[in-house]
């Protein structure tokens, strides 16, 4: 290969890595512009799209989960009474702001987080699965991350009572 040939490829390279966007990484209270507390239609400013309500049809009495065009995807939000309490990761490439996601062995998330996690069964995946919940410092909001008792296989964050929610929105 030619030295040009060879800078045009490096080139090309860098420019696809540089403009390449990093996907948003998810604290207690947001994931990119969506943050916890906000109303749908605040939601819909900040992501640049209406949101999509996931299925209508199973909305619960003020809740239902929506998705954002602003958001990537394996990402849903779940609103309660109008305002967004959780934020749902379902799927690999989302990461905690510690770098924890789907597919991290359960002892790393242990291992990350130490004292601060509080490991319980899962309700359904018993007796390997786990739920691991971390909670910020002053308790109002959390991240959960359920496992097959090995990996996590989702996890979100919101208020302390809707991370608490097993069945979404129930």
């Amino acid at each position: 290969m030619g030295r040009f040939a060879y800078l045009l490829v490096l080139c090309s390279l860098l420019s696809g890595s540089l403009a390449a966007k990093t996907p948003p990484r998810l604290s207690f209270t947001s994931i990119d512009k969506a943050r916890i507390g906000m109303s749908e239609k605040a939601l819909a400013r900040a992501l640049g799209a209406p949101l999509v309500h996931a299925d209508p049809v199973a909305e619960e009495e003020g809740c239902y989960y929506a998705l954002g065009h602003g958001l990537p995807a394996g990402v849903g939000l779940m609103m309660l009474e109008g305002r967004l309490a959780r934020i749902d990761v379902f799927g690999p490439g989302i990461l905690t702001l510690s770098g924890v996601g789907v597919g991290t062995l359960e002892t790393d998330v242990k291992r990350i987080y130490g004292a601060r996690i509080v490991q319980t069964p899962h309700a359904y995946d018993e007796p390997d699965g786990h739920y691991l919940t971390l909670l910020s410092p002053d308790r109002a909001t959390g991240i959960r991350f359920e496992t097959d008792g090995s990996v996590v296989t989702r996890f979100y964050s919101g208020t302390a009572d809707a991370i608490r929610y097993i069945e979404g929105c129930l």
